[in-house]
């Protein structure tokens, strides 16, 4: 009995464009997110309270990747305001302002990567195989 033999084409090739697909989903995402930061930024600084605005003008957004969100730099009382622990001020270990504005943002986070995965599916271009 003759043995039949099974030739399998363009693995190659699918190899090649999961790792071109996987590497383009991965910058889009940083691009959105890095958009997504910014807004939540605003939303903390927008809920700190204000005195002078030095609290507030501390809130940062970085563009990453990966993208993230900052309080507090320079501005020494920042840990005492966001966390509590002394001068009457109970501690609050995930913060008051910035871990519950990121955590808020969920939707916001997996919407911008969601839209990024699903730009980057419908536009690409796989590579084809070698006849």
């Amino acid at each position: 009995m003759a043995e039949e033999a099974i030739e399998v084409k363009g693995w190659p090739q699918l190899a090649q464009g999961t790792a071109q697909l996987a590497s383009s989903i991965e910058h889009s995402a940083d691009e959105n997110l890095a958009g997504t930061a910014a807004a939540v930024a605003g939303q903390v600084a927008g809920s700190v309270p204000v005195v002078s605005g030095t609290l507030a003008g501390s809130v940062t957004a970085s563009p990453g990747p990966p993208a993230s969100v900052g309080i507090g730099d320079g501005v020494p009382y920042a840990g005492w305001i966001e966390f509590g622990g002394t001068r009457g001020r109970p501690y609050v270990g995930t913060g008051r302002y910035l871990f519950p504005g990121v955590q808020a943002s969920e939707p916001m986070v997996v919407a911008a990567v969601q839209a990024a995965t699903e730009t980057e599916i419908k536009g690409m271009t796989w590579p084809t195989p070698s006849t």
